[in-house]
C-alpha cells in the first residue's frame, strides 16, 4: 500500500484534539512506516465500527448523530497508513523544488470510506524526532488529532485510540492570543525574502479578504455574541507595515508582524473599541471580556472552537504551480506545525 500524501491535509474541515503518546509495544515495536502493524490496527478498527460495539453506541446516540450514521451507508474500506516522507520539501534540494509540494508531516492517515461519504483522520508529529517522544521502543508520540466525521464517529475513534494504545484524547481551544500569532506567522512566511511590493502582490493574492471575528462576554455585551471586522484585500498590506500609528512596542515585540498592533491603533482610533487580542495590553477588563474567536481568509481558516482548514489547489501538477502556491504552501506547512507545536504545549501543560 502507498503511503499516504500530505495533499490530503488540504482542503478540509477539520476538529483538532491533542494526543498522549501511542504505546503499542504489546503488539508492535514501532508504528510509523510498519504498514503490517496499521493493517492489523484497521482490521480492529473495521471490525468495532461494523459490530456490536457500533451498535450498542447507536442505541445512545443523539437523533442527529444516529440519523447521520445511517445516511452514510455501509463501510466499505477502513485504511491506515503512514504519511509518505520520499517528497518532503526540507529534502528537495533547490528552492524551487523545496515550496512546490507541501512538507510531509510524521503521522498516519486514517481513511473510513462508507458508500455514500468518506471520513477520515490524522495524527501528526512536528518532526521525525518528536514523533518518538518518549524515546523508548513501542510508544509514538503523534501531538495532533485531525478529524474530520460526525460527532458519533468520531467519539468511537478517540475510545479505539484509548482502547489499543492507552491514549488520551482531548479538544484542543485555540487562545485569541493564538490566534493572532498564527495570523502573522502566516503573513511572515509569505513575505519573508520578497521585497516590499512582491510582498504586498503575494498577500493579497494569496490571504485576498480577511475576516476576524471578535467575541464578547454576556457581561459586557448581552445584545452582542460575535462581530465581523473585515479587511478588503486593497487594505491589507497598509496593515502589514509599520507606521506613525503603530504602537511603541519592545524591540521582541518589532521582530513579530505589525498586523494585529495596527489594527488595534485602528480600532481604538476610529471606533473606540479598546482590544487586546494578543494579550500584550496590562488592560485586564479587555483581556476578560473581548478575543479573537476565528480568522478567516483565502488560504485558512482557524477558530478558537478548534476548528482548522487549509486551502490550496491541489489540482495542478508541480511544474503548474505558481510562485503564489508555493508561497502559500510554504506558509500552511509553518502554520499547521506551530498548530502541532500548540498541542505538544497543552500535552505537557496538563500532565504537569
Amino acid at each position: 500500500m502507498e503511503p499516504a500524501s500530505s495533499w490530503q491535509l488540504f482542503n478540509t474541515s477539520w476538529t483538532l484534539h491533542r494526543l498522549s503518546p501511542l504505546h503499542h509495544k504489546k503488539d508492535c515495536e514501532t508504528l510509523l512506516d510498519n504498514q503490517p502493524a496499521l493493517n492489523t490496527y484497521a482490521a480492529r478498527l473495521r471490525d468495532q465500527l461494523t459490530g456490536d460495539v457500533l451498535a450498542g453506541l447507536q442505541a445512545t446516540a443523539s437523533a442527529a448523530d444516529d440519523d447521520a450514521l445511517f445516511k452514510t451507508g455501509a463501510l466499505k474500506e477502513c485504511t491506515w497508513r503512514s504519511f509518505s516522507t520520499s517528497s518532503s520539501s526540507r529534502d528537495a534540494s533547490s528552492t524551487s523544488d523545496r515550496r512546490a509540494t507541501p512538507a510531509s508531516f510524521p503521522g498516519i492517515l486514517v481513511t473510513l470510506e462508507y458508500e455514500n461519504i468518506t471520513y477520515k483522520a490524522a495524527l501528526l508529529a512536528e518532526s521525525s524526532s518528536s514523533s518518538q517522544r518518549p524515546s523508548r521502543a513501542g510508544s509514538t508520540f503523534l501531538p495532533l488529532l485531525l478529524t474530520k466525521c460526525s460527532n458519533a464517529l468520531r467519539q468511537t475513534f478517540i475510545s479505539f485510540l484509548s482502547a489499543n494504545f492507552d491514549a488520551y484524547c482531548a479538544p484542543l481551544r485555540l487562545s485569541s492570543a493564538f490566534l493572532c500569532s498564527g495570523l502573522e506567522t502566516f503573513v511572515d512566511e509569505l513575505r519573508t525574502g520578497l521585497d516590499s511590493a512582491t510582498s504586498d502582490d503575494i498577500l493579497e493574492n494569496v490571504i485576498k479578504e480577511l475576516q476576524l471575528t471578535l467575541a464578547f462576554s454576556a457581561a459586557i455585551a448581552p445584545a452582542l455574541r460575535t462581530l465581523n471586522v473585515g479587511i478588503a484585500r486593497s487594505s491589507l498590506a497598509g496593515f502589514i507595515r509599520d507606521g506613525e500609528n503603530t504602537p511603541k512596542r519592545t524591540l521582541k515585540q518589532k521582530l513579530r508582524c505589525p498586523l494585529i498592533p495596527n489594527l488595534t491603533s485602528y480600532l481604538e482610533t476610529h471606533l473606540a473599541m479598546q482590544l487586546d487580542l494578543d494579550g500584550s495590553s496590562p488592560n485586564q477588563v479587555v483581556k476578560q471580556h473581548v478575543r479573537l474567536s476565528k480568522v478567516t481568509c483565502a488560504a485558512f481558516v482557524l477558530g478558537g472552537d478548534g476548528r482548522m482548514k487549509l486551502v490550496a489547489d491541489t489540482t495542478r501538477s508541480q511544474d503548474e504551480r505558481t510562485g503564489k502556491d508555493k508561497f502559500a504552501l510554504r506558509a500552511s506547512e509553518v502554520l499547521l506545525r506551530t498548530v502541532i507545536g500548540k498541542a505538544v504545549i497543552s500535552d505537557h501543560q496538563t500532565a504537569t
